[in-house]
């Protein structure tokens, strides 16, 4: 009868909470080495370090601010400060601690000012950088920028980047599809370098319009003034538009898409 009794009894395990991890095999929670397997470390801080070395050592500050950067790229620095909720001086030192490691750098678009993350900041999290040509960063985040607002506008069935014509080996910045197919091209403008040569690429092209996207007002000028004295065809100057990315930014926010 005992032993029969033994027998049934044999394989019931201890009662335990079920908010504690179960002691599996023949570990007891008393054994040394069960505590080294699934004890917290005596050093807390260990949770806490980054995967990847570029984001060693970095402030709590700089970590908050970076990862707002990679998931809210066209932000202003401005929304940033409100959005991540820190004072005006902290994000001065996380700003300068992030350029220091190579992060991200500053830019400024007219009166705005951005934080444009470079590649090394994508790889920190394991993610796929966007920028699809290593030209400058300056431009190929604007370029991403331009293709944001202009997907908003329901004037466009379609917006392309980086798009190749034929066998040239030139690239248009960004394309617009309207609903009607007629195609605009915009042209991402940080200087007047290169004016010529990107308007003289789209001769003899079905465009209706190639529009310079400038990076302010004051060069937006300027590119036009270069285009005007350029000796450029008459049709061809005849399809130049010129603006800055303010004026388009403007317009996103009054049709209440960005």
């Amino acid at each position: 009868m005992n032993d029969h009794s033994d027998r049934i009894w044999a394989n019931i395990k201890d009662w335990s909470p079920l908010t504690e991890i179960p002691v599996t095999g023949d570990k007891s929670p008393n054994d040394s080495s069960w505590d080294r397997v699934t004890a917290a470390p005596a050093d807390k801080s260990d949770f806490l370090q980054p995967a990847h070395p570029s984001l060693d050592k970095v402030s709590a500050v700089l970590m908050r601010l970076l990862w707002d950067i990679i998931v809210y790229m066209f932000s202003s620095v401005s929304v940033r400060i409100k959005r991540l909720g820190i004072s005006g001086r902290a994000f001065e030192q996380a700003k300068i601690e992030g350029r220091e490691k190579g992060l991200f750098i500053e830019s400024s678009a007219g009166q705005i000012t951005y934080l444009i993350p470079t590649q090394k900041a994508f790889e920190a999290f394991n993610l796929p950088c966007p920028y699809k040509r290593d030209v400058s960063l300056e431009h190929s985040y604007y370029v991403l920028w331009t293709s944001f607002m202009l997907d908003k506008d329901p004037r466009f069935r379609s917006v392309q980047t980086e798009v190749k014509r034929g066998s040239s080996g030139s690239t248009s910045d960004v394309i617009t599809v309207a609903h009607d197919g007629t195609r605009c091209a915009w042209e991402v403008t940080l200087s007047t370098t290169n004016v010529l040569a990107n308007t003289c690429k789209y001769t003899d092209t079905d465009f209706v319009q190639i529009i310079f996207l400038c990076r302010d007002y004051k060069l937006r000028e300027a590119v036009k003034a270069c285009c005007r004295e350029g000796g450029l065809d008459p049709d061809l100057l005849a399809k130049l538009d010129y603006r800055h990315f303010s004026q388009l930014l403007r317009r996103q926010r009054k049709l209440s898409l960005y």
